[in-house]
């Protein structure tokens, strides 16, 4: 069991991290202790900040994804909130649809272009015009 759980912490440990990171300012460190099911079934994962224990958390798994949001103490959310996320924080599925579509936003963008010379042009377009030549021989045989 011991195992299933430590399993489980590492593989969400990214989960849990990028929520803390994209909504919160200075965390250090993230420290995962212990998994437990509440009485509805759901399995959360402990743990604290900053490698302080009085900074509590505690990560549902949602069914689907993992783990979606972090709890984290008042006092916490009062010191470290980034601003704009004080009162309403994204969720994992929200940040990375985000993420997502900033790298394709900036893909295009960023992409260096290949220098090519004269050469190189002009010679695509001799390949060009021959497979041209060669497709309209084929279908119109008479020509």
């Amino acid at each position: 069991m011991k195992h299933q759980e430590k399993e489980l912490m590492q593989e969400q440990k990214p989960r849990i991290e990028k929520f803390l990171k994209y909504n919160y300012n200075n965390i250090e460190s993230i420290t995962l202790t212990k998994t437990y099911t509440n009485p509805t079934g759901v399995v959360h994962i402990e743990g604290y900040l900053n490698n302080n224990e009085k900074l509590k958390i505690d990560a549902p798994l949602d069914g689907i994804n993992g783990v979606e949001v972090v709890d984290t103490p008042t006092i916490f959310d009062d010191k470290y909130s980034k601003p704009g996320y004080e009162y309403k924080s994204k969720n994992v599925t929200d940040i990375e649809a985000e993420e997502k579509a900033k790298g394709k936003e900036t893909s295009a963008i960023d992409e260096p272009k290949k220098d090519r010379s004269v050469a190189e042009i002009y010679a695509d377009m001799k390949a060009t015009e021959a497979d041209i030549l060669k497709s309209n021989r084929r279908n119109n045989p008479n020509s």
